[in-house]
């Protein structure tokens, strides 16, 4: 059974695939793929330094904080950077995927509608999570205002990736909810439960 996990930025969906891992699950996530591909990847790593520029180098392959700098708040260098990336983090994912004997596999996929690849996966579920939070979040993480509409402007809405979903989690509750619905999720999903949109 694969389940693939979406959000919008800053939702929580990381935090629920790793209570899906804590419950038995395999994961992959596409930020995990990226961090190795800008570490590790000397190809990657060459083709990021080529388009953004020798200063994205930091001690261990691209510093990934010098390429936020270029990147969120210019709506073309991400799509760029997405445009380059993107395409390897997919063939990683169905790498994994195909060498997988787990019972459930669960991948986070942030841009899963947008980049029409939902229909890889037995089940996709849309973390959901209260606008005001989610900005707190992302305030959190150092993206500002700006940065986050850069973001979102390659996103679709909430409202959508929770409408185009098998399943939408709420994350309005704390981490002891999230992970009651983890629990429900893996349940459902390996005793055979038809999945329903929940209205």
């Amino acid at each position: 059974m694969t389940i693939a996990v979406t959000g919008p930025f800053a939702s929580g969906k990381s935090t629920f695939v790793r209570l899906l891992g804590e419950l038995g699950a395999e994961t992959v996530s596409a930020d995990e793929i990226v961090h190795h591909l800008l570490a590790q990847d000397e190809a990657t790593i060459s083709r990021i330094v080529e388009r953004f520029g020798e200063n994205t180098l930091g001690e261990r392959g691209v510093d990934r904080r010098a390429l936020g700098r270029k990147v969120f708040g210019d709506p073309e260098a991400l799509r760029d950077l997405e445009e380059l990336l993107h395409p390897l983090v997919r063939r990683e994912t169905k790498r994994r995927v195909a060498a997988s004997d787990a019972d459930l596999f669960v991948a986070e996929v942030p841009l899963l509608f947008e980049g029409g690849t939902g229909g890889d996966y037995d089940y996709t579920v849309a973390v959901a999570v209260p606008e005001e939070r989610r900005r707190a979040w992302a305030a959190e993480r150092g993206v500002d205002e700006a940065a986050l509409r850069a973001i979102e402007a390659r996103q679709l809405p909430q409202e959508e990736k929770a409408r185009r979903a098998d399943v939408v989690v709420q994350n309005d509750a704390g981490v002891d909810k999230l992970k009651e619905q983890a629990e429900e999720l893996k349940k459902r999903s390996l005793d055979g439960s038809v999945f329903e949109q929940e209205e």
